[in-house]
């Protein structure tokens, strides 16, 4: 049954992700952010890696962080640094954080990688409303999920999967602040 659930679910997000990256798209050209935030569950793959891309593409002049609910004080696994290595990013120096209130309240835009992440930034900070965006809402290529798959624990090749999309999701980011706001026709 639970299948059936996540399958009938997958099938909705589907259907709806045009409509998703349209208005995440918008969104964010309407608040023209320069701080941001990427949370996942132990900060320690997907969020670090998204906060040094965003850092690295926009050279700079956005300000990043990252952070997440457990563990504070560790250090991506091999598997994550070596990709990302090899993709051009060293994070090798970066060391865990856990998500609080002084943290959010300094990010105009709060990216989260799943549907766990969004549920637990409103509970841990009672954070609501457009100040949260799924990343793979702004993916140009369906994925299969809106999630963005924690690769911990997992092969070489699931982290390369990971961090390729995430880097789709932030050149498209970038895309939209350097387009600027929507001017009303």
């Amino acid at each position: 049954m639970r299948g059936i659930l996540v399958a009938l679910r997958d099938a909705v997000d589907r259907g709806l992700h045009p409509w998703r990256r349209n208005r995440a798209r918008q969104r964010l050209r309407a608040t023209s952010p320069r701080s941001f935030l990427f949370v996942c569950l132990g900060n320690i793959c997907r969020s670090p890696y998204a906060e040094r891309h965003l850092s690295l593409r926009s050279e700079g002049l956005l300000a990043a962080v990252s952070a997440g609910f457990i563990g504070p004080g560790r250090h991506p696994p091999e598997n994550a640094i070596s990709v990302a290595r090899s993709r051009g990013i060293d994070h090798s120096d970066h060391v865990s954080q856990i998500l609080t209130r002084d943290v959010v309240e300094a990010a105009d835009v709060i990216f989260i990688f799943d549907r766990h992440n969004a549920r637990r930034v409103r509970e841990t900070t009672g954070v609501r409303g457009d100040r949260i965006c799924w990343l793979g809402d702004f993916d140009p290529q369906w994925a299969g999920k809106r999630a963005i798959a924690d690769p911990w624990s997992k092969p070489v090749e699931e982290f390369e999967r990971t961090f390729e999309r995430i880097e789709r999701c932030i050149e498209e980011v970038v895309r939209c602040l350097e387009a600027g706001p929507d001017v009303p026709k």
